[in-house]
């Protein structure tokens, strides 16, 4: 943890003079004193710094030190995912108020229970409940009655009678200002079918306290009403009739009929109807805030950061981030008026699951000093024109915008020092004070290997001024690219620099601007990542006068030196100075280099010996006072038992200038002590200014051309690598089609001449194709190794041919794979 807690604090001791007494030992990123409600100290504060090897640092320093006259109690503070940390009041109460609630759903939980109980014990009782509710459904289920249990005509219009009184009674009622409706209520033998409520009873008690008493002479007796309607039933029908209608019944009430079977069929499925619906109620589930919050992750994949300290870069939380998943993008919100960031930022995983996993591992931790706190980020808002929109775009218009969309992912084909050929030939007849139409004749049928030399010149020339500048060329190489440098290419001959940069700066604050006197490429460096992504995605693919700008991401660790104030100024001086006016020979001759000089920029010292705990800070103070010091270095490597820490390898490399001030650096420090630790120095012999493509193998006096234009001849190369030296022979393999199969041989006299040819005509164009050129494997020069290889050549042969003359006699089984200089033939 890179954050200290000190206790003992003076009562009177401020933020400010905490941090300046604490700042002596590291970079402090967080001071938080903790105060009382009334703003008295409680004379401990939390300290963050920028590492950890800070803050163990601080408590060896500072643990029972005093400041004043207060004894100070310093140690590692823990973050709140540590289980031994305490409880605060909050988060007890927090802890107290979950388990009530958890204790009162349990608890409506086994109400639940014990109610869908009661209902699966008596589900008629449910069901009739129902039906009291539904006057429809009431009337439904007196039809459907078996006989046996419906009400005789006589008892229905008893209670018809009874429901409603006549209107003498009701006049009555009236006279005496009584309520609107009498109803004469009589005790029922079966609660079953009770259809009336609580409240309808209060009311009616409330009414019948009202009404008047009516006598009973104005009502017939149910029993007089039932013998008057058996004796109407029964007149007319003879004895055998009535015998009849008197034994059917006695048959209906013994048996249960098939209409009571359904009744209680339904009865019962409308009882685990009525159970199922009570049931999704009482297991409703409301999302919780923790659920809420890993939903939204899940969703977007993307995290936001707050309290973060104000020095951290986006590759810190790219470092931070990374083992737990593929990063689509980070970015830091940054201040354009201090340049600094706001405090926050954004984490876009590729996998939503990595950043879930990462927000419950990173939540509440300490980072550099601060305690992290992140919170679900929402879905980055996405300005881009859908498919719908798009087609209904002109063709040309729709690739314009994919390429500026997929410009940022895309891998381009060109070389990073690509230059418009316009431009180059723009700037070779500019210097040579001629017309363009001079260097290019359509009656010459050299014009392609006059542009290609004229395109080597000036990558030559953009070469040796970025390394004055402090470009490393051979990072170029390199596939990690940095948001903040963008190489500037395609743009029309005679663009200034002032004219770049102004373009530039609209979309943020630029650290350096380095344009060649050629004028056909450009580097722009900005103070911050967001200003570079902002500016590479709005101007790539512009059209620029009357070209289209190239844009593309610099590699990483691109310079070697810090920007100067004066880089714009000093590249003005350098066009006044610029001659005016250059022969061809300028052009064409190329220059011995001299044996002493190393290719590349710099050259490197290799330091063997080094103390494990020095670092490269040390070893920069060390070498810094020997004249043509570039850069110190120490190769590290992973901590086996902290993936986010590394280890000293024990060596290292300074690189020097020139080759005079490397050896003199060897000869003044090789054998003296770094640290408890003699140092041995010696040449390190690797290629810095060497293209990827180069192998390293035995440099020899033999190319090989790649990439060769298929309408290129043996003259055309010839004519372009002769420029270089003396050649030997050249060989442009073809095919039976007497077509040339892409690629050469182009053999020097001498292999300095095809060291030059090769630095020279790196990246250069020829009828359009950019060569690829290798040195070819060395032939051998001794008599038996050559013998040798031809007797392994004839055997092969001799078995092919044995093989092609076997074939149609019979099935042969032939290895062709040498053992011991034989080859086995076996008869299947």
């Amino acid at each position: 943890m890179s954050r200290i807690i000190v206790k003992g604090l003076p009562v009177y001791a401020a933020e400010d003079r905490i941090r300046e007494h604490f700042g002596k030992q590291g970079e402090v990123t967080d001071v938080k004193l903790m105060k009382k409600r009334n703003g008295e100290s409680r004379k401990f504060a939390f300290v963050g710094y920028k590492t950890f090897e800070d803050a163990e640092k601080a408590v060896r320093y500072f643990n029972r030190a005093f400041m004043d006259t207060a004894r100070l109690d310093v140690q590692l503070a823990k973050s709140f995912a540590d289980p031994d940390v305490p409880l605060s009041w909050k988060d007890k109460k927090r802890a107290a108020d979950e388990r009530a609630n958890r204790d009162e759903e349990r608890l409506q939980l086994l109400e639940a229970q014990k109610n869908s109980k009661r209902q699966r014990i008596n589900p008629i009782a449910a069901v009739d409940s129902k039906i009291a509710q539904d006057f429809k459904l009431q009337e439904f289920m007196e039809a459907v009655k078996p006989s046996a249990q419906q009400q005789t005509y006589a008892a229905n219009v008893a209670a018809s009678n009874a429901a409603n009184p006549s209107s003498v009674e009701l006049e009555k009622v009236l006279e005496a200002k009584a309520a609107p409706v009498i109803t004469a209520r009589e005790e029922e033998s079966d609660d079953e079918y009770e259809t009336f409520n609580k409240k309808e009873d209060d009311e009616t008690e409330q009414v019948d306290i009202d009404e008047p008493m009516v006598s009973l002479s104005a009502f017939s007796a149910p029993e007089e009403n039932e013998d008057a309607a058996e004796i109407e039933s029964t007149e007319g029908m003879t004895d055998l009739d009535w015998l009849k209608s008197r034994r059917t019944r006695m048959k209906e009430q013994n048996d249960e009929t098939h209409e009571e079977k359904e009744l209680k069929e339904k009865t019962e499925v409308k009882s685990d109807v009525v159970a199922q619906e009570i049931e999704p109620v009482q297991k409703e589930h409301i999302e919780t805030e923790s659920e809420k919050t890993e939903r939204i992750i899940y969703e977007t994949g993307r995290l936001f950061l707050r309290n973060i300290s104000y020095s951290s870069s986006e590759d810190d939380f790219r470092d931070l981030f990374s083992p737990y998943g593929a990063l689509e993008e980070v970015h830091i919100a940054i201040d354009t008026r201090t340049n600094t960031n706001k405090g926050f930022a954004y984490i876009k995983f590729e996998n939503p699951r990595a950043a879930l996993k990462a927000f419950h591992e990173l939540d509440k931790q300490i980072f550099q000093g601060r305690l992290l706190h992140i919170l679900p980020g929402k879905a980055k808002k996405d300005h881009r024109l859908d498919e719908f929109d798009l087609k209904n775009l002109p063709l040309k218009k729709q690739r314009e915008l994919k390429k500026k969309a997929d410009a940022s992912k895309a891998q381009f084909s060109w070389n990073s020092l690509y230059m418009s050929q316009d431009a180059i030939l723009d700037s070779v007849a500019q210097k040579m004070g001629i017309a363009k139409s001079d260097i290019i004749d359509a009656q010459d049928s050299n014009s392609a290997v006059k542009q290609a030399l004229a395109e080597a010149h000036v990558i030559g020339d953009v070469r040796k001024y970025f390394e004055t500048k402090g470009v490393d060329l051979t990072s170029f190489d390199r596939k990690e690219k940095d948001d903040k440098i963008i190489l500037v290419k395609n743009f029309p001959f005679g663009t200034t620099i002032q004219e770049i940069t102004e373009m530039f700066a609209e979309h943020g604050q630029l650290k350096r601007t380095l344009m060649p006197p050629a004028g056909t490429i450009a580097i722009v460096e900005y103070l911050d990542a967001p200003s570079g992504r902002s500016a590479f995605s709005k101007l790539a693919f512009r059209r620029f006068k009357k070209s289209i700008l190239y844009l593309e991401k610099g590699p990483k660790n691109l310079f070697t030196s810090e920007a100067t104030a004066d880089d714009v100024v000093e590249l003005l001086k350098e066009d006044e100075k610029a001659p005016a006016t250059l022969s061809s020979t300028d052009i064409l001759e190329t220059a011995e280099k001299d044996d002493d000089q190393i290719d590349g920029p710099t050259v490197s010292v290799f330091v063997k010996g080094l103390n494990f705990a020095t670092t490269q800070a040390d070893l920069a103070d060390f070498f810094k006072a020997l004249p043509g010091f570039v850069v110190a270095v120490i190769k590290t490597k992973p901590d086996p038992k902290d993936s986010k820490k590394v280890q000293s390898m024990g060596f290292g490399f300074v690189e020097f200038r020139t080759k005079q001030q490397a050896e003199a650096a060897i000869s003044t420090k090789s054998g003296t002590s770094l640290d408890g630790y003699n140092l041995q120095l010696k040449l390190s012999h690797r290629q810095a200014g060497q293209a990827s493509s180069v192998e390293k193998s035995k440099k020899s006096a033999k190319i090989i051309v790649k990439n060769l234009p298929f309408e290129a001849t043996r003259k055309d190369v010839f004519e372009l690598f002769s420029a270089f030296g003396q050649l030997k022979s050249v060989r442009v393999p073809k095919k039976f089609d007497k077509s040339a199969r892409g690629f050469a041989f182009v053999e020097f006299v001498l292999s300095k001449e095809a060291e030059s040819a090769m630095d020279q005509l790196q990246g250069v164009h020829l009828l359009g194709r950019r060569l690829v050129m290798q040195y070819a494997e060395l032939e051998s020069v001794d008599v038996e190794s050559e013998i040798e290889k031809m007797t392994k050549k004839a055997k092969k042969q001799a078995a092919t041919r044995q093989l092609a003359a076997l074939q149609s006699s019979s099935k042969q089984k032939m290895d062709l794979e040498e053992d011991d200089g034989k080859f086995s033939l076996d008869r299947e």
